[in-house]
């Protein structure tokens, strides 16, 4: 048994009880409606069990799906949501989704939109609304790549990653893999919340035995805003790097000699690993890249790294 199946398992036994403890309270005010303390305790018990239903809900499609959940908090949302607002939250997070997915596989932003192909793999869905402030419950595929990663999984660690690290040096690698487009577009997502001073939590139970989380204020809206806003000016540059394979790692990287005698490292991400599989070592290649440059502003010097392209 699985430690998902465990849990599912677990809650509901908690449910039954639960609903136990709401029978007896329920037949103790039948038999005195007007007591103050039964009406206190039937009321708590059913919003536990509501609480309970709603995470075995999750759980269980958590067997076959990835589910995130975005909390968000504001005057107006107690439970429900604007149309327009649920509107503009699911299209801006559906965005970064889509644009880290093709980055990852590509190694570059799309020239045009989002193709079906990738939407579809992902194939995200508005899964449910609940209590708890509002909370939007997002379900993905789980289905693997020729990798054996879903794609998904791989855009949310670093999404999750961007949010959450405090260092530019981590948050310029980890958007050098999912792009500028989905960087912008979480960026875009992030502003539409602070204007409506509305706070955001984003939680995702990661491989059934912990939790990755991020925020549960409207600070942390607003924290994370103002780093991505400086981060998201980088502006790649499209190169063609030319050499020899002198290193092959399965960890994502080829180390190239060029013809000057230096030694390159170009980067890719696992999701292209099948097209990294065609080099083989001493063969004489010219590689497209995007290369990313950080200023040191402190030492006045620049540092670059190079993405693999592969459309």
């Amino acid at each position: 048994m699985t430690e998902q199946e465990k849990r599912i398992e677990w809650l509901e036994r908690q449910l039954a009880q639960v609903r136990a403890f709401i029978d007896r309270d329920k037949l103790r005010l039948e038999n005195s409606p007007g007591d103050r303390a039964y009406k206190l305790s039937l009321s708590s018990w059913e919003s536990h069990r509501d609480e309970l239903l709603q995470d075995l809900r999750v759980a269980q499609e958590s067997l076959r799906r990835e589910v995130i959940q975005l909390r968000i908090t504001g005057w107006r949302l107690d439970g429900s949501i604007p149309l327009r607002l649920l509107t503009i939250i699911a299209s801006r997070f559906n965005s970064v989704l889509g644009f880290a997915a093709y980055h990852l596989r590509y190694g570059s932003d799309p020239k045009r939109g989002i193709p079906d192909e990738v939407y579809d793999e992902l194939d995200v869905r508005l899964s449910g609304l609940a209590h708890g402030s509002t909370r939007l419950l997002f379900a993905g595929s789980t289905a693997p790549d020729v990798t054996g990663e879903a794609v998904l999984e791989a855009a949310l660690l670093h999404i999750f990653g961007i949010l959450n690290d405090s260092t530019s040096e981590e948050m310029q690698e980890l958007i050098s893999h999912i792009g500028i487009r989905a960087t912008r577009e979480l960026c875009d997502l992030l502003k539409e919340l602070e204007k409506r001073n509305i706070g955001a939590e984003l939680t995702w139970p990661y491989g059934y035995t912990r939790e990755i989380k991020w925020g549960g204020s409207l600070s942390s809206v607003r924290s994370a805003l103002q780093k991505l806003s400086i981060i998201s000016k980088i502006k790649p540059e499209k190169i063609i790097l030319c050499g020899t394979v002198s290193v092959l790692n399965e960890s994502g990287s080829i180390i190239l000699r060029s013809a000057e005698g230096d030694r390159i490292k170009v980067e890719y991400n696992r999701q292209q690993y099948e097209h990294v599989q065609k080099y083989t070592l001493g063969m004489a290649v010219s590689l497209p890249a995007l290369k990313y440059t950080i200023r040191d502003e402190v030492l006045g010097k620049e540092k670059s790294t190079f993405k693999l392209i592969t459309e």
